[in-house]
């Protein structure tokens, strides 16, 4: 079976994030250590945890798998993807997450989204808030 190719480019840089209160947390890229240093700057609280986990059907095979969210905000029940590159496949997993979960994922795409993370979370708020009422 062939070795799968080892990510590379900017998006793939693993880093360590310091949180205010000095935890450490891992990330999987720079964009989402930018996502998360953009957050703390406007005060939205986060949180990231490999055990945390969302069922969702691999297309393939249809096979139960477990999807890892790269931020969850409680303050507004809100997960948050963060990925510059989105396959059809991706596409289908997120859709399928949400269906599966009942959940709120938003799909950050693009450096120029990720600085502006505050105005983007504070838009969906605003949506979902004309959508309840």
């Amino acid at each position: 079976m062939p070795r799968k190719k080892k990510k590379t480019g900017l998006w793939s840089r693993k880093s360590i994030y310091e949180c205010a209160d000095g935890t450490k947390v891992e990330m999987d890229s720079s964009w989402e250590h930018i996502c998360a240093t953009k957050m703390d700057e406007a005060g939205i609280r986060w949180i990231r945890d490999p055990n945390m986990h969302l069922h969702y059907y691999s297309p393939k095979g249809n096979r139960k798998r477990k999807y890892i969210p790269d931020f969850y905000l409680p303050d507004f029940d809100l997960y948050l993807e963060v990925k510059g590159f989105w396959t059809m496949q991706a596409r289908h997993k997120m859709a399928d997450v949400q269906r599966r979960n009942n959940v709120n994922i938003l799909l950050v795409e693009s450096m120029p989204e990720v600085l502006s993370i505050s105005r983007l979370v504070k838009q969906w708020a605003e949506n979902k808030e004309k959508k309840d009422d």
